[in-house]
């Protein structure tokens, strides 16, 4: 039995030890029907009215801190009402688990226990229920060689209004109407609100990148992204070109714009093209990788597929991380810090121990199930190697920081042979 896996058993001891306890809280029952149970990791928080608890500390703190600074009370700060806004409120428990499936994967799932199993405030911004789920797009479209790929919702109106929210309880009916002045404004040049990019921008966003490092360590990205429902966008943007070193070009089903001279980064380029047919709006930065380009798709691939296929048909939120090479680690080690070449063999070691399975590849499904914002992850890492993790690192960063001075100390204390 290795050290990892000790340290594995210890964690899962604790918490089977400690789990009973927390179990007794009232939503335990609820959030647990979404959970792996007969895996090896489960874990749960109830986190029922302490928002308020810590809210309502923290207004005795402020108000005691108002008695030696007044100004502070220009600025309106009630704590307990801010955390509500936020979305904090919103939220009953948290629960996590980890089981063990073939091929050296981990299902790994976490569920949020919803107020009225609707979320409030920035934790809006993924999705609500009513919102149709959808495919993984982004996988279909993608070349092989992508690192990054992301299907899913953005709600930026969460964000608009969790800002509102907060300026007019900060600053009163003042803050409020300063934001609604801002949004009411165009953006230069063109007679598209603030307001009107914040709700067109909000939807469907398909968006994949390649990462690669050049001989220097220098990384490179490839980028696509498209937006759904917001085409009209773009056509309305056109103006913008007129006086700029850029070319619009007319196309069958909307418009192409090609505003690489206004890059000052060598070999990027960026692209937009508007679909009216299918209104869509989309950017990428080489027009020879994205969806029309040659070879295989990512969701192709037998390192997407052994991990794809335990995910749901559909979900509000998809996305997928291919892996990440040791090797690159090691190499911008031993080129940034000569010193630690001796211990090479022994880093390497050490960051396969404790990283080796979070570098691999994984892929991620969320979606809304039983008043809960669920997300499933699929990988070589479980849920209870970041409790093990968290320790292990720790103690191994200690001994690391008293080891190699010593030992650096003790080269140069050592006399040289004669």
């Amino acid at each position: 039995m290795n050290t990892m896996q000790i340290i594995h058993k210890i964690s899962t001891a604790v918490l089977i030890a400690l789990l009973p306890a927390s179990a007794l809280a009232g939503s335990f029952n609820e959030i647990s029907k979404l959970l792996d149970t007969d895996g090896d990791f489960l874990a749960y928080a109830d986190f029922q009215g302490d928002g308020g608890k810590i809210g309502q500390a923290l207004n005795e703190i402020y108000a005691e801190l108002v008695v030696n600074q007044p100004l502070l009370a220009m600025v309106q700060m009630d704590f307990a009402r801010l955390f509500e806004t936020l979305g904090f409120g919103c939220i009953r428990s948290l629960g996590a688990s980890s089981k063990p499936l073939n091929e050296g994967i981990f299902a790994n799932r976490s569920a949020i226990l919803l107020q009225e199993g609707t979320p409030e405030g920035l934790f809006a911004i993924y999705g609500e229920p009513q919102i149709p789920e959808t495919p993984f797009t982004a996988a279909k479209l993608a070349p092989a060689d992508a690192t990054v790929a992301i299907s899913g919702t953005l709600q930026l109106q969460a964000v608009r209004d969790t800002t509102l929210a907060l300026l007019s309880q900060s600053m009163g009916p003042l803050g409020e109407n300063m934001a609604k002045v801002t949004l009411s404004k165009t953006i230069p040049g063109t007679d598209i609100t603030y307001e009107e990019t914040i709700e067109v921008l909000s939807g469907k966003w398909d968006l994949f990148w390649q990462e690669d490092f050049d001989e220097s360590f220098n990384p490179s990205y490839k980028i696509w992204m498209r937006i759904e429902g917001a085409s009209h966008i773009a056509v309305r943007l056109k103006p913008l070109a007129n006086g700029l070193p850029v070319t619009v070009t007319e196309t069958e089903d909307g418009l192409k714009a090609d505003l690489s001279s206004l890059l000052s980064v060598p070999d990027y380029g960026l692209y937009i093209e508007a679909s009216t047919v299918e209104d869509t709006l989309t950017l990428y930065t080489h027009s020879d990788w994205g969806p029309k380009s040659a070879g295989p798709r990512l969701n192709q691939t037998q390192k997407f597929t052994k991990l794809a296929k335990h995910l749901p048909k559909k979900a509000l939120n998809f996305s997928y991380t291919d892996a990440y090479d040791l090797d690159v680690v090691l190499k911008m080690v031993a080129e940034n810090s000569p010193e630690f070449a001796a211990y090479s063999q022994a880093i390497e070691k050490t960051l396969d121990l404790f990283l080796g399975d979070f570098l691999e590849p994984a892929v991620t499904a969320s979606y809304f199930k039983n008043n809960s914002f669920v997300t499933d992850i699929y990988s070589a890492y479980s849920y209870k190697q970041i409790g093990a993790l968290l320790p292990g690192v720790f103690f191994g960063g200690i001994a690391a920081a008293v080891a190699v001075p010593a030992l650096n100390s003790m080269e140069m204390e050592l006399p040289e042979p004669k």
